[in-house]
This record gives C-alpha cells, sequence and structure tokens, in this order.
C-alpha cells in the first residue's frame, strides 16, 4: 500500500470542499493504525503549513501551484512537508511520493523528482525573509491567511508569533476520566497497568495527558466509558459554571456532550439537565454518549430556541452557553481551520451569538447563572457579546472556582495554546 497515494487522494478531496474530517476516515478506513496515522501527519501537516509549503515548491520550480494537476500539487505538498518537517530519509519520501504521483499522473514524475532534489537543500526562511511586507512575512512562514495575523496582531499584539506557533504544534491527548463510572485512582492504575505513559494535569485531577501516539480503541475502559477525550479548554467551561445538585441546568448547543457529560459527573448524576440542540443526528450522538458515560440525569431535546422557545421564562438556575463559533481557538485540532473561515463566518455567528443570548435570558432564573463560552479567539465572539449581553440585562458574574493559572478580568477569561497549553477559549459568567 502506497500511504503517499492515500494521502494525495485526501488532500485532493480536501482541495474540493475545505473539509477534513470526513474524507480522511473514508479513504484510511482500510489502513493499519501505523499507516493511517503516517498518512494523518502528512495530511494534517501540509494542510497546517499549506501557504509556506506552495510558497517554497513555487520558488524552487518557478511554476504556480494553482495551475499544476491537483495530484500533482498535492504530491508536491506532501513531499515538501517530509522533506522539512519529518524524519523521513530525503531519498526515501522522493523516490515513494514520485511512485505515488506516478499512479495519478505518470507524466509528471519526472519534474516531481526534479522539484523535490531543489526542496531538500531549499531555505525557505532565508526566502519569506526577502518578502517586503510585515503580514506576508509571518502569515508565510507560520501558514495562515494574512488578514487572520492582521487581526490577531491587533488583538494580540507582540503575542502573535507565540500565538501562531502554539497554533501550529499537535494538540495534546487529554482525557477527563469519567467519574460516574471509575474512581480516579483506579483508572490510573488501570494505566499504569496497560503500561501507558500520562501525566495528571497539575490542577484538574481528573484530566490525565496521554503521552506519545495511541491508538484511543485500545486504552483501558474505552467501550465501558471509562474516559471521555476531551481538552482541558473544554472542561474548563463546566468547571466554570460550577453546577451544582438538585439544581435545574440548561444546555444549549449541547452535542457532542462532552460539557453535559461533565456537568452531570460534577454533580453525580444528581441535577435536572436539559440538553438541546438544532440537529437530530448530533442528538442522536450525544444521546449515545450519555449511554456510554452512566448519565441519567439528562433530557436531550431537538429544537432552535431563537425560532421556537418551548421553556417557560425564568424556568433554570444554570444555563450553560456553549455557543456555535468561528472554532478559531481550535485550529491546531483542526488545521484545515485556518482555509476555511471568513470575516463574514465570523459576523454571521455573531449573530447566531447573540439570538442564544436574548433567549437564555428569558430562560434563566432571576439570581441565576449563566456561562458563555466559544473556542474562538474572536473579539465580536468574546469580549463584544460581553457587552451586548450587559445591555440585554445580564450581571456580570463572578467565577466561583479561581485557577491562578488562567488570566480573569472582571467575568471575563480567556485561555491559549501558547499560554496555559489548552484550545483557545473565551468564558464569561452572568447573573441575573
Amino acid at each position: 500500500m502506497n500511504t503517499r497515494k492515500v494521502a494525495i487522494d485526501v488532500l485532493c478531496e480536501f482541495e474540493k470542499d475545505l473539509k477534513l474530517k470526513t474524507h480522511f476516515e473514508r479513504l484510511t478506513q482500510h489502513l493499519s493504525f501505523k499507516d493511517k496515522s503516517f498518512v494523518r501527519e502528512m495530511v494534517s501537516g501540509s494542510i497546517r503549513f499549506l501557504k509556506l509549503l506552495d510558497f517554497s515548491i513555487e520558488k524552487a520550480s518557478g511554476k504556480k501551484q494553482k495551475k499544476q494537476h491537483p495530484a500533482v500539487r498535492n504530491g508536491l505538498r506532501i513531499l515538501a512537508y517530509q522533506l522539512f518537517f519529518m524524519s523521513v530519509p530525503p531519498y526515501a519520501a522522493i523516490n515513494e511520493t514520485v511512485e505515488a504521483v506516478k499512479r495519478f499522473r505518470k507524466k509528471a514524475a519526472g519534474f516531481v523528482n526534479a522539484v523535490g532534489k531543489k526542496l531538500i537543500n531549499f531555505d525557505y526562511k532565508t526566502e519569506i525573509e526577502k518578502l517586503p511586507d510585515f503580514y506576508e512575512k509571518i502569515s508565510t512562514l507560520y501558514s495562515f491567511e494574512k488578514w487572520m495575523v492582521k487581526r490577531w496582531y491587533r488583538f494580540y499584539g507582540n503575542e502573535i508569533t507565540a500565538l501562531l506557533s502554539s497554533l501550529n504544534r499537535t494538540a495534546p491527548l487529554y482525557l477527563r476520566i469519567n467519574t460516574l463510572r471509575v474512581k480516579i485512582p483506579e483508572y490510573l492504575t488501570l494505566l499504569e497497568k496497560n503500561n501507558i505513559e500520562f501525566e495528571v494535569h497539575p490542577f484538574i485531577k481528573e484530566m490525565v495527558r496521554i503521552k506519545g501516539k495511541i491508538d484511543i480503541h485500545s486504552l483501558p475502559g474505552y467501550t465501558d466509558g471509562f474516559f471521555y477525550i476531551q481538552d482541558v479548554a473544554s472542561y474548563l467551561s463546566a468547571l466554570l459554571l460550577a453546577p451544582q445538585k438538585g439544581k435545574k441546568i440548561l444546555d444549549i448547543a449541547a452535542a457532542p456532550g462532552g460539557k453535559t457529560t461533565a456537568m452531570a459527573a460534577l454533580v453525580e448524576n444528581k441535577a435536572n439537565i436539559t440538553a438541546i440542540d438544532v440537529d437530530s443526528e448530533r442528538i442522536t450522538f450525544l444521546e449515545k454518549n450519555l449511554e456510554k458515560l452512566g448519565v441519567n440525569c439528562v433530557k436531550t431535546l431537538k429544537v432552535d430556541i431563537t425560532r421556537e422557545n418551548p421553556f417557560p421564562e425564568n424556568s433554570f438556575d444554570r444555563i450553560f452557553l456553549d455557543a456555535p463559533c468561528s472554532g478559531t481557538g481550535i485550529i491546531r485540532r483542526h488545521p484545515e481551520g485556518k482555509w476555511n473561515k471568513s470575516l463574514s463566518l465570523i459576523k454571521h455567528n455573531q449573530k447566531v451569538e447573540k439570538a442564544l443570548l436574548k433567549e437564555a435570558f428569558k430562560l434563566l432564573k432571576p439570581g441565576g447563572t449563566l456561562l458563555y463560552s466559544v473556542c474562538s479567539l474572536e473579539r465580536e465572539e468574546g469580549e463584544e457579546n460581553v457587552n451586548y449581553a450587559l445591555n440585554l440585562g445580564f450581571k456580570k458574574g463572578n467565577f466561583d472556582i479561581k485557577f491562578e493559572e488562567i488570566g480573569v478580568k472582571e467575568n471575563m477569561a480567556r485561555v491559549f495554546p501558547h499560554k496555559q497549553g489548552t484550545d483557545g477559549f473565551f468564558y464569561a459568567i452572568f447573573t441575573k
């Protein structure tokens, strides 16, 4: 099996709709874990460094990438990625990639081989330094859209290169131990017995980082619901809401259920949680996760409360709104997110977020608490929406749980991959 051919196939499909997951899973389902991991590295890496790779290929070849046959274009990308970022011997990278390209475009083999040889000693950093524009240099070196870099430089100033660099690193694999199924010490013992290297999070005892590459299906307790794969920033949302036993809680946009099941675990299945989402398939997936993880205090409902709100006003003690957003804070997990975002998408999401906040205000009991979160780096989806919420009538709340590692400003907090090592999340807490 030529894994490089599979990688080219995936990238060619990715180019059509700028989506990755479904194409990757469909085209790699027949591969072993080892081969699938190799293809994932080439594909994700090529997408992650797309702009840098194309810049380098065009400099080395003297030809525009967009004019190449799709298989040749993507063959050159995986070849450049292997030479720049993987510990693959250059001769092997070139020979195997040329063989893969032959399966699509035999007459292009000589061209790919020649470009590969030029790329072996290509110094992309020196070439990028020659670019006259600051933003073009940064966006090419770190492979981001120029408009993104400009925005984030305006938002975060001199942190920009640290932020971009951290978004280019592969995200760590964290498990949230599901205390509804197993006690924390018991699960840690299971990991040790299975010779799995891990590290417990420094201040969140139920979060465990798995070291090295591993097939998640081989982890102990996978089929028993002993854990849920979840980033620390995502779990923090549930912690910061501070759900309480015996209370009525609404989880808006709940699927696939990571935060819903986290809240259920925090209250030991002793609260009345309603989890809603607008999509039937996502609700089904949520319900499967509830069953697998032993959650029995959650009622699910397919509804869009911005169109039809079935709940009486002042119904809930706690509301958790993890709003649909641009997802720019999770680009390290989804590198395709570098290329399928736009300013219009951010503005559209902001409208949706405001509509959800408006309905959530009606549903929150006086004295109740709402936690708003987004996995976004955008001010429109964070700080600007806080101002909107306050104008609706929400009052600034206080986080019950204090973490020195998190920068809290009044009722808001942000975490970043380059600071806390988490996904990029924004949180705001309100009362009524």
